[in-house]
């Protein structure tokens, strides 16, 4: 049984009409329709509140839905996937912008370490976007399968 089935069997057991099942949760009726015909799913917290208001177990609603915990995975890849760059572009881009930011400046002993910092900065920026790379191909592949 996936995640639409049971929330149209929820729905149906308490008499709620789409329009009704969508006020309880805030959503529209057409949000309601297509989580039954698994167009889209509810976010997490939705389920979370389906499971509390009506009784029913989490891991009913989740785990008997393959294509659902496939849809998580696949989030939570993508979710790691998008910090990890931000915290390249960061290296990269607090490194680039200190070297410049120095080279305007006078010459002095201070000047000479922070450029080194500087470099480390876009070395570690390099470094671990080439990681982030292999990941993001494996991940790829992976997909293709």
């Amino acid at each position: 049984m996936n995640i639409g089935t049971q929330i149209l069997k929820i729905r149906k057991e308490k008499g709620l009409t789409q329009e009704e099942f969508g006020k309880i949760f805030h959503v529209t009726r057409q949000t309601v329709s297509n989580w039954e015909n698994e167009k889209s799913y509810p976010d997490l917290q939705i389920l979370i509140d389906i499971s509390n208001r009506f009784d029913i177990s989490l891991d009913i609603l989740i785990k008997e839905d393959a294509k659902m915990v496939k849809t998580m995975d696949k989030e939570r890849v993508l979710g790691s996937l998008k910090r990890e760059k931000s915290v390249i572009d960061f290296f990269t881009g607090a490194g680039t912008g200190v070297v410049i930011t120095c080279l305007f400046s006078a010459d002095t002993m201070a000047r000479t370490v922070t450029i080194v910092l500087g470099v480390i900065m876009i070395g570690i920026g390099w470094y671990r976007e080439a990681k982030y790379d292999k990941r993001l191909f494996r991940y790829m592949n992976d997909e293709e399968r």
